[in-house]
């Protein structure tokens, strides 16, 4: 193994994987809902996009801060990985559906409310108290004199 992946803290990967899974989760529960929302009449058409972005939004923000408290805050790199591994299988799932994706149709919105759920659970729990670092075995040091 490489230096890099033998440096990552204990379990990052599998909560990145996991708040990947719960964001992609959560912004297809949410949009069912808005399916159901437009289907009865509640909303317009027109305001599909606004509130597609806030589902990515709230989603990632939901994974991220998933994979920040189960971290504890030794990392905030689960940040990034999370909010990748949510944008691939969103477009995994858009080229499987679709004829074609392009940015015109408002894909960019998209992955900004992405990264700005992202952020904002990267900003939430850098304030969350640290966990296991002050609690762990301490040490005497030896007095020479």
């Amino acid at each position: 193994m490489s230096k890099v992946v033998m440096s990552l803290p204990k379990g990052m990967v599998k909560n990145s994987v996991v708040g990947g899974l719960l964001a992609l989760a959560v912004y297809v529960a949410m949009q069912f809902f808005y399916a159901l929302l437009i289907h009865r009449g509640a909303v317009g058409m027109e305001r599909l996009y606004p509130m597609t972005c806030a589902a990515a939004l709230l989603a990632s923000f939901l994974g991220c801060g998933y994979s920040v408290v189960r971290g504890k805050g030794t990392s905030m790199l689960t940040v990034p990985v999370v909010v990748a591994v949510f944008l691939t299988l969103t477009l995994a799932a858009a080229f499987f559906t679709a004829d074609a994706i392009c940015v015109d149709n408002g894909l960019t919105g998209i992955g900004l409310s992405m990264a700005a759920g992202g952020l904002l659970a990267a900003l939430v729990g850098y304030n969350l108290p640290r966990g296991g670092g002050s609690r762990g075995k301490r040490t005497r040091r030896k007095r020479r004199g």
